[in-house]
């Protein structure tokens, strides 16, 4: 009866401090099951969109949504002026001053990031 004894208390110790071998296995195998599982294919786009995206990738898309902007801009300053071209060249002159100025705001911004180093300091060297 000693003997049993010693091994309750020796599995009770070990099964309060340490989880059973078989658990700690069936939960890794099962957390690689998991990560194996693939997902199903997506299907290919097809029609306009695939096409959009293609040439919204290609170096030819930003010189032709440009000139399609301001030939937009150009046909609405049109519209609003009713073929009174001081006021057309009014509302043109005030856009071409606005949009130079948040040109000029965005690279000023964009340049200041560029210039820090990641550790705080400039790109200069300091003398």
């Amino acid at each position: 009866m000693a003997n049993t004894g010693r091994s309750r208390s020796a599995g009770s110790s070990s099964r309060g401090s340490k989880s059973s071998p078989r658990k700690t296995s069936a939960r890794s195998n099962n957390s690689r099951g998991t990560s194996r599982r693939t997902t199903a294919p997506q299907p290919e786009e097809s029609g306009f969109s695939a096409a959009f995206k293609k040439f919204a990738a290609s170096k030819a898309a930003t010189p032709l949504i440009f000139i399609a902007a301001v030939l937009l801009i150009v046909g609405i300053d049109l519209l609003v002026s009713w073929n009174s071209f001081e006021l057309f060249f009014k509302i043109l002159g005030i856009e071409i001053l606005i949009a130079v100025v948040i040109w000029i705001i965005l690279t000023l911004v964009f340049s200041g990031k560029k210039n820090k180093d990641p550790d705080g300091g400039t790109a200069e060297d300091e003398v």
